[in-house]
Protein backbone atom coordinates (compact mmCIF):
# COMPACT_ATOMS: atom_id res chain seq x y z
CA UNK A 1 0.00 0.00 0.00
CA UNK A 2 0.97 3.86 -0.30
CA UNK A 3 2.24 5.88 2.17
CA UNK A 4 -0.46 7.85 3.19
CA UNK A 5 -1.51 10.99 4.96
CA UNK A 6 -4.75 10.30 7.58
CA UNK A 7 -5.47 13.89 8.19
CA UNK A 8 -8.34 15.66 10.11
CA UNK A 9 -10.35 17.21 6.99
CA UNK A 10 -13.85 17.71 8.04
CA UNK A 11 -12.84 19.86 11.09
CA UNK A 12 -13.03 17.03 14.10
CA UNK A 13 -11.07 19.46 16.18
CA UNK A 14 -13.52 22.26 16.02
CA UNK A 15 -16.54 20.24 16.07
CA UNK A 16 -19.45 19.68 18.54
CA UNK A 17 -18.73 17.07 21.05
CA UNK A 18 -21.56 15.61 22.81
CA UNK A 19 -22.28 11.37 24.45
CA UNK A 20 -25.04 9.82 24.48
CA UNK A 21 -26.79 6.50 23.65
CA UNK A 22 -28.80 4.28 20.96
CA UNK A 23 -31.11 1.67 20.86
CA UNK A 24 -31.70 -0.55 17.33
CA UNK A 25 -35.52 -1.02 18.10
CA UNK A 26 -36.48 -2.36 15.00
CA UNK A 27 -33.54 -4.05 14.58
CA UNK A 28 -32.57 -2.88 11.25
CA UNK A 29 -28.75 -2.65 12.49
CA UNK A 30 -29.17 1.25 12.28
CA UNK A 31 -28.92 3.00 16.09
CA UNK A 32 -31.48 5.41 17.17
CA UNK A 33 -29.16 8.26 19.01
CA UNK A 34 -30.70 9.97 22.10
CA UNK A 35 -28.53 12.58 24.10
CA UNK A 36 -27.47 11.45 27.54
CA UNK A 37 -24.22 12.67 30.41
CA UNK A 38 -23.14 8.85 29.98
CA UNK A 39 -19.66 8.62 28.67
CA UNK A 40 -17.13 10.90 31.09
CA UNK A 41 -14.70 13.23 29.41
CA UNK A 42 -15.68 12.80 25.22
CA UNK A 43 -13.45 15.76 24.53
CA UNK A 44 -10.56 13.75 25.05
CA UNK A 45 -11.73 12.24 21.86
CA UNK A 46 -10.15 15.13 19.25
CA UNK A 47 -7.71 16.86 22.12
CA UNK A 48 -4.47 15.94 20.06
CA UNK A 49 -3.15 13.83 23.11
CA UNK A 50 -2.71 10.49 23.06
CA UNK A 51 -2.30 9.42 26.91
CA UNK A 52 -5.46 10.19 28.34
CA UNK A 53 -8.38 7.84 27.71
CA UNK A 54 -12.40 8.56 27.33
CA UNK A 55 -13.95 6.90 30.27
CA UNK A 56 -17.34 5.07 31.42
CA UNK A 57 -17.51 4.42 27.52
CA UNK A 58 -19.74 1.66 28.23
CA UNK A 59 -22.01 -0.68 25.48
CA UNK A 60 -24.33 1.14 23.45
CA UNK A 61 -22.56 4.90 24.43
CA UNK A 62 -22.14 6.93 21.21
CA UNK A 63 -19.81 9.93 20.81
CA UNK A 64 -21.60 12.29 18.33
CA UNK A 65 -19.41 15.38 16.45
CA UNK A 66 -21.67 18.04 14.80
CA UNK A 67 -19.96 19.20 11.63
CA UNK A 68 -21.88 22.11 11.26
CA UNK A 69 -22.54 20.87 7.72
CA UNK A 70 -21.93 17.72 5.85
CA UNK A 71 -18.33 16.73 5.35
CA UNK A 72 -17.22 14.00 3.60
CA UNK A 73 -14.64 11.12 4.92
CA UNK A 74 -13.38 7.88 4.01
CA UNK A 75 -11.32 6.78 7.34
CA UNK A 76 -11.39 6.41 10.72
CA UNK A 77 -8.16 6.14 12.99
CA UNK A 78 -8.40 5.18 16.39
CA UNK A 79 -5.61 5.15 19.06
CA UNK A 80 -6.24 2.85 22.22
CA UNK A 81 -4.00 2.68 25.12
CA UNK A 82 -5.17 -0.82 25.94
CA UNK A 83 -6.20 -3.87 23.83
CA UNK A 84 -9.39 -3.79 22.76
CA UNK A 85 -11.53 -6.69 21.46
CA UNK A 86 -15.45 -5.01 21.23
CA UNK A 87 -17.02 -4.16 17.89
CA UNK A 88 -16.71 -0.25 17.34
CA UNK A 89 -19.71 1.16 14.91
CA UNK A 90 -19.07 4.02 12.96
CA UNK A 91 -22.77 5.94 11.61
CA UNK A 92 -23.59 8.79 9.46
CA UNK A 93 -27.06 11.09 9.93
CA UNK A 94 -28.10 14.36 9.05
CA UNK A 95 -30.26 14.96 12.08
CA UNK A 96 -28.37 14.72 15.20
CA UNK A 97 -30.80 12.55 17.09
CA UNK A 98 -33.59 10.28 15.86
CA UNK A 99 -31.75 6.60 13.67
CA UNK A 100 -29.14 7.10 12.03
CA UNK A 101 -28.74 7.37 8.21
CA UNK A 102 -26.44 5.17 7.23
CA UNK A 103 -23.60 2.66 8.98
CA UNK A 104 -20.34 3.88 7.24
CA UNK A 105 -17.84 1.02 9.17
CA UNK A 106 -18.39 -1.57 11.54
CA UNK A 107 -14.83 -2.30 12.87
CA UNK A 108 -14.33 -5.53 14.32
CA UNK A 109 -10.67 -5.71 14.11
CA UNK A 110 -8.45 -5.82 17.30
CA UNK A 111 -7.41 -2.47 18.64
CA UNK A 112 -3.69 -2.57 19.54
CA UNK A 113 -2.40 -1.55 22.78
CA UNK A 114 -0.44 2.19 22.40
CA UNK A 115 -1.34 2.18 18.76
CA UNK A 116 -3.29 3.37 15.85
CA UNK A 117 -6.18 1.12 14.18
CA UNK A 118 -7.04 2.63 10.80
CA UNK A 119 -10.08 1.47 9.16
CA UNK A 120 -11.11 3.23 5.68
CA UNK A 121 -14.22 3.17 3.77
CA UNK A 122 -16.51 4.14 1.42
CA UNK A 123 -16.78 7.89 0.84
CA UNK A 124 -19.75 9.40 3.55
CA UNK A 125 -20.54 12.88 3.91
CA UNK A 126 -22.90 13.60 6.52
CA UNK A 127 -23.04 16.70 9.16
CA UNK A 128 -23.49 13.98 11.93
CA UNK A 129 -20.63 11.59 12.82
CA UNK A 130 -21.27 8.91 15.64
CA UNK A 131 -18.60 6.18 16.98
CA UNK A 132 -20.60 3.54 19.22
CA UNK A 133 -19.41 0.91 21.27
CA UNK A 134 -21.36 -1.91 20.14
CA UNK A 135 -20.07 -4.67 22.21
CA UNK A 136 -21.05 -6.20 26.21
CA UNK A 137 -17.45 -4.82 26.95
CA UNK A 138 -17.59 -1.08 26.18
CA UNK A 139 -14.24 0.79 25.05
CA UNK A 140 -12.18 1.15 28.11
CA UNK A 141 -8.47 2.60 26.09
CA UNK A 142 -9.74 4.80 23.08
CA UNK A 143 -7.87 8.25 23.89
CA UNK A 144 -7.82 9.57 20.16
CA UNK A 145 -9.75 9.42 16.83
CA UNK A 146 -8.99 10.87 13.33
CA UNK A 147 -11.75 11.57 10.71
CA UNK A 148 -11.44 12.86 7.33
CA UNK A 149 -9.68 12.00 3.87
CA UNK A 150 -7.06 10.30 3.34
CA UNK A 151 -4.55 11.60 0.92
CA UNK A 152 -2.12 8.65 -0.44
CA UNK A 153 0.82 9.16 -2.66
CA UNK A 154 1.08 9.26 -6.15
CA UNK A 155 4.95 8.54 -5.73
CA UNK A 156 6.98 7.83 -2.97
CA UNK A 157 9.52 10.42 -1.51
CA UNK A 158 12.93 10.22 -3.26
CA UNK A 159 15.34 8.11 -1.82
CA UNK A 160 17.28 9.84 1.01
CA UNK A 161 14.05 10.47 3.55
CA UNK A 162 16.07 12.27 6.44
CA UNK A 163 15.33 11.87 10.62
CA UNK A 164 17.00 13.43 12.70
CA UNK A 165 16.83 13.50 16.69
CA UNK A 166 15.87 16.99 18.41
CA UNK A 167 16.63 17.04 21.79
CA UNK A 168 14.36 17.84 24.52
CA UNK A 169 16.69 19.99 26.96
CA UNK A 170 17.77 23.71 27.69
CA UNK A 171 20.48 24.49 28.05
CA UNK A 172 22.02 27.54 29.98
CA UNK A 173 24.47 28.71 30.30
CA UNK A 174 26.15 30.95 34.05
CA UNK A 175 27.59 33.97 34.23
CA UNK A 176 30.67 31.68 35.06
CA UNK A 177 30.17 29.42 31.98
CA UNK A 178 28.70 26.77 33.64
CA UNK A 179 26.04 24.62 31.71
CA UNK A 180 22.82 23.91 33.56
CA UNK A 181 20.67 21.60 31.51
CA UNK A 182 16.62 20.93 32.11
CA UNK A 183 15.11 18.15 30.77
CA UNK A 184 11.72 19.40 29.43
CA UNK A 185 10.48 16.16 27.11
CA UNK A 186 11.99 13.05 25.86
CA UNK A 187 13.79 13.41 22.51
CA UNK A 188 11.58 13.76 19.35
CA UNK A 189 12.48 13.16 15.54
CA UNK A 190 11.77 15.14 12.18
CA UNK A 191 11.22 13.06 9.10
CA UNK A 192 12.05 15.57 6.12
CA UNK A 193 11.07 14.25 2.82
CA UNK A 194 11.79 15.27 -0.50
CA UNK A 195 9.88 15.04 -4.32
CA UNK A 196 11.74 16.22 -7.26
CA UNK A 197 8.66 15.49 -9.79
CA UNK A 198 5.34 15.23 -8.82
CA UNK A 199 1.57 15.81 -10.75
CA UNK A 200 -0.26 19.42 -10.53
CA UNK A 201 -2.51 17.14 -9.19
CA UNK A 202 -0.66 15.81 -6.50
CA UNK A 203 0.52 19.18 -6.09
CA UNK A 204 -3.29 20.69 -5.13
CA UNK A 205 -3.47 17.61 -2.89
CA UNK A 206 -0.36 18.80 -1.03
CA UNK A 207 -1.90 22.03 -0.68
CA UNK A 208 -5.31 21.10 0.79
CA UNK A 209 -3.78 18.93 3.24
CA UNK A 210 -1.67 21.78 4.04
CA UNK A 211 -4.40 24.38 4.44
CA UNK A 212 -6.66 22.05 7.11
CA UNK A 213 -3.16 21.14 8.84
CA UNK A 214 -1.03 23.80 8.90
CA UNK A 215 1.42 24.05 11.90
CA UNK A 216 -0.89 23.20 14.46
CA UNK A 217 -2.80 20.00 13.12
CA UNK A 218 -1.45 16.30 14.44
CA UNK A 219 -1.78 13.56 11.53
CA UNK A 220 -0.99 10.08 11.16
CA UNK A 221 2.07 9.78 8.29
CA UNK A 222 1.76 6.19 7.57
CA UNK A 223 4.73 4.15 5.93
CA UNK A 224 2.17 1.17 4.52
CA UNK A 225 -1.20 2.61 4.28
CA UNK A 226 -3.40 0.97 6.97
CA UNK A 227 -0.97 -1.38 7.98
CA UNK A 228 1.92 0.75 9.44
CA UNK A 229 4.22 2.10 10.75
CA UNK A 230 2.53 4.99 12.27
CA UNK A 231 3.97 8.37 12.75
CA UNK A 232 2.09 10.60 14.43
CA UNK A 233 2.97 13.67 13.58
CA UNK A 234 2.45 17.62 12.43
CA UNK A 235 3.68 19.91 9.53
CA UNK A 236 7.21 21.65 11.24
CA UNK A 237 7.02 23.97 8.08
CA UNK A 238 5.17 25.14 5.06
CA UNK A 239 5.68 22.97 2.74
CA UNK A 240 8.10 24.45 -0.40
CA UNK A 241 6.93 23.53 -3.71
CA UNK A 242 8.88 24.29 -6.39
CA UNK A 243 8.28 24.52 -11.11
CA UNK A 244 10.67 21.76 -12.52
CA UNK A 245 8.79 21.49 -15.90
CA UNK A 246 5.44 22.45 -17.42
CA UNK A 247 2.64 21.62 -14.45
CA UNK A 248 5.25 19.42 -12.53
CA UNK A 249 6.69 20.55 -9.37
CA UNK A 250 9.30 20.10 -6.66
CA UNK A 251 8.02 19.37 -3.17
CA UNK A 252 10.17 19.25 0.43
CA UNK A 253 8.44 18.38 3.74
CA UNK A 254 9.57 18.27 7.11
CA UNK A 255 7.20 16.72 9.97
CA UNK A 256 7.66 16.53 13.54
CA UNK A 257 7.57 13.52 15.54
CA UNK A 258 4.46 13.91 18.37
CA UNK A 259 4.90 12.20 21.79
CA UNK A 260 2.36 10.43 23.51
Amino acid sequence: MAKTFYYDSVGLLESTINDGTVTDSDADNLYEFSDASSITNEERIADQSLSTAITSWGQNDAIQFDLGSAKAADFLALYSNAVEDDNVVLEVDSAATGESGARSAAITAQLPANNWLITEFTEDSERYWRIIAASSGGLVGITEAILGKKLAFEVNPDIGIAEQEIFGTDINTSIGGVEYAVKRHDPKSTISMNFGNISETFKNNLQTFESHVQNYKKFIYSEDGTTGNFHYVRLDAPIQFQEVAFQRYSASLILREQLS
